[in-house]
């Protein structure tokens, strides 16, 4: 059958939220919560769109999935969503009105099966602002070349480097969305890409790591990953410990070669330690 996918989520103060996606026409779609409690039910329209508006999600990090239903048959979404729902904002007494402001919506990450995560949603902290430059992924192709893309303000100038070595520039669509293609042989180091503003000056930038993918370190008794595309910290958590809440003890043995957990590489090699918190055969289930 026609697997249901996410096209929309927007979750709100308070874990109101609106969901929208697509699946078979007429299939019955139901949302879980962490994998077993259904908190809405819908059916798809005659062009396979749905809208789902579930009971109130409570504060803290909650993974989201689909099932549809046509007649005898059931398929399982084979994407998933993890949202992070802050605790209610208390009003602040007027002399710390100028204080910053604690984030007032959620997040809210895409976890395609086959594909780099996607933010549906960032939370909001005061005024809203221009996204920033940032680079979302660096793959090596099989013929060796690398696909390096990210976001940036829509039309922004971007100058890309590569172990202090400019190798490409490129504009952000209407989207907020831009990728350039590096020729083989382009070497290893850091990727940087600078957001150039008038006069070419530099008004943002960010930087990963980058090293072609290598075999793993076969040191006796421990235990590592080679992160492949598509992939991330939660998925590789919850296979290894049974929980994605759980991919803090990664990030932890990990801090050399990860700079945000939310943006790690394929061809990265990741040590996975033994997790006394959490055994591989517990659940999420909250």
């Amino acid at each position: 059958g026609v697997a249901p996918r996410f096209d929309v989520v927007r979750v709100g103060a308070g874990g109101s939220a609106v969901i929208a996606g697509r699946a078979a026409p007429g299939a019955e779609v139901a949302l879980l919560l962490d994998g077993h409690q259904e908190i809405g039910r819908v059916r798809a329209d005659r062009r396979g769109e749905w809208v789902i508006m579930p009971t109130p999600i409570a504060p803290g990090a909650w993974e989201l999935s689909l099932v549809a239903r046509l007649g005898a048959e059931e398929t399982a979404g084979t994407d998933a969503v993890v949202v992070m729902v802050p605790e209610p904002v208390r009003q602040a007494p007027a002399a710390t009105a100028t204080a910053p402001a604690a984030p007032s919506t959620a997040l809210a990450v895409l976890l395609p099966q086959a594909a780099p995560p996607r933010l549906l949603q960032a939370p909001a902290a005061g005024e809203a602002t221009a996204p920033a430059v940032a680079i979302g992924s660096v793959e090596q192709e099989p013929g060796g070349a690398l696909s390096i893309a990210g976001s940036a303000p829509p039309g922004a100038a971007l100058r890309v480097h590569l172990g202090g070595r400019v190798v490409g520039d490129a504009t952000a669509d209407a989207e907020g969305r831009w990728r350039i293609a590096v020729q083989p042989g382009a070497g290893r180091g850091m990727v940087r890409v600078e957001q150039l503003g008038p006069g070419g000056r530099v008004v943002a930038r960010a930087e990963v790591p980058f090293s072609p993918p290598s075999a793993p370190d076969a040191t006796p008794g421990a235990r590592r990953v080679v992160v492949e595309r598509g992939t991330n910290l939660w998925r590789i958590a919850r296979a290894s410990y049974g929980g994605g809440p759980r991919y803090v003890v990664i990030y932890e043995a990990n801090r050399a070669q990860i700079r945000d957990p939310d943006r790690i590489f394929p061809g990265q090699v990741l040590a996975l330690p033994e997790d006394q918190a959490t055994p591989a055969s517990s659940s999420e289930s909250r």
